[in-house]
């Protein structure tokens, strides 16, 4: 009987002593949020932020709570509380959490960064909780999380350091490459082992990261196609952008970085230059310049003021034309499971002057496939009415391979008409091959 009593009082001063201990770490597979760093560390806080002196993680945070000498890279000796993602697929990197003790006390986010010396995370790169750590980047407080933001590297992996390989560059300047010739380098696999300097017109700025001060923006050989994306990238010789005008459609810009091939979440490739790419040399209009188009459509975010007349709806069918929001496009077709249904409608333009004009030109980029006769089944007519249309020649077709062309219809015959639209007529009678039409960046001028 004393046997059973004491056995019971062992379990539960056992049971006692792991509920109340605060330091035992927490398994290497819990998942942490960001933002819980915010609690006060269990070491005081030392180091210099230098490579011989680091900062332990206590010193990490109090150096983002003083605000001062932030954009100022720093070295953080620290331990791996846990690991959130690898991903070794797109980007190379990885998001962890560091502690001075290995516990969620005092822990700092280790957002985005690189492996091992500076190099992209690989399907065989492992990270887990207890791994000793010394960290390189810059350190930040974002939005209450205090952490290393994206663009750090681990320096030293349990002891371990790696031998920094100096970043080749794979041309000059001088010697920068055209937007098409650096996109044949990408598919060429000639990418990989350096950084690039690449010559373009910058066709549309797309956005502003207020949290890397970065620009994501597309050039050219033209100026009008978004061949290259220049993503999450930084203003001449790597300054900060402040606001997304800071950049213009129309500038010719020398970029210099690392190229690749993207696959997004949708499964399309796209040529890009990676982040952490700056501007070398920048010219061209630093304000937006006056268009003298008469109508402009993009249909980037929407129908762009057109409209959709069916003329004929089977009602197997719930809309011939529509805009496509993930590809930025009007599309139509009649094609539906394995049937192709007899259908007619017209994407309308709204009305445009071209009173005092003696010519005028519509330009647009389209794409297409499974077509049986292209002309048969796709056409441009104007109106001066809105009622009666008439057919107006295109320049040129897209052959059924998906690929955009630019096309250009004279509507010189109209020069001088108050009230003038456009349309994009699809047609399909039904026994002939309904084909998929895709168009945008519609233009008169």
């Amino acid at each position: 009987m004393k046997k059973i009593i004491y056995s019971m009082m062992a379990l539960a001063m056992t049971a006692t002593s792991f509920t109340s201990c605060e330091d035992v770490p927490a398994p290497y597979n819990i998942t942490f949020e960001e933002g819980n760093n915010n609690t006060t560390p269990s070491t005081p806080a030392s180091g210099t932020g230098t490579e011989a002196d680091p900062f332990n993680v206590a010193a990490a945070l109090k150096h983002i709570d003083a605000g001062q000498n932030l954009d100022k890279e720093v070295y953080v000796s620290g331990t791996i509380v846990s690991v959130k993602e690898i991903d070794a697929t797109n980007y190379g990197n990885a998001t962890y959490f560091i502690s001075d003790d290995g516990t969620t006390k005092g822990q700092l986010t280790v957002y985005r960064g690189y492996a091992l010396g500076n190099k992209k995370f690989t399907p065989n790169d492992v990270l887990k909780a207890g791994d000793k750590v010394v960290v390189y980047g810059k350190l930040v407080n974002f939005n209450g999380t205090k952490e290393f933001t994206q663009g750090n590297y681990i320096y030293s992996l349990n002891g371990n350091k790696a031998s920094q390989t100096p970043v080749v560059d794979l041309n000059t300047e001088a010697t920068a490459w055209t937007v098409a010739e650096a996109v044949q380098k990408i598919q060429a696999g000639q990418t990989t082992n350096g950084e690039a300097y690449v010559k373009g017109i910058i066709a549309e700025v797309a956005s502003y990261n207020d949290k890397y001060k970065s620009i994501t923006y597309y050039i050219s050989d033209n100026g009008t196609d978004k061949t290259l994306q220049v993503f999450s990238g930084k203003g001449l010789n790597g300054a900060d952008f402040t606001t997304k005008t800071d950049l213009q459609a129309g500038q010719t810009v020398v970029v210099k970085g690392n190229l690749k091939a993207f696959t997004n979440s949708q499964g399309q490739v796209i040529m890009e230059m990676d982040k952490d790419n700056k501007i070398i040399s920048i010219s061209g209009p630093s304000n937006p310049q006056p268009s003298n188009a008469i109508l402009t459509a993009k249909f980037e975010t929407g129908m762009d003021n057109f409209t959709i007349k069916d003329i004929n709806l089977p009602s197997e069918l719930t809309y011939i034309w529509k805009h496509d929001a993930s590809k930025k496009y009007m599309k139509a077709s009649s094609h539906k499971g394995t049937a192709d249904y007899a259908a007619q409608s017209r994407l309308e333009s709204p009305v445009f002057s071209l009173t005092g004009m003696n010519k005028a030109t519509l330009t647009f980029n389209v794409a297409a496939n499974y077509f049986t006769n292209a002309a048969n089944n796709f056409k441009v007519q104007v109106s001066t009415d809105g009622t009666t249309w008439n057919d107006v020649a295109l320049s040129t077709y897209p052959a059924a391979d998906w690929k955009f062309v630019t096309t250009t219809c004279d509507l010189s015959a109209y020069a001088g008409q108050p009230t003038v639209r456009i349309g994009f007529l699809y047609t399909c009678d039904g026994t002939s091959a309904a084909g998929t039409w895709e168009i945008k960046n519609v233009e008169v001028k």
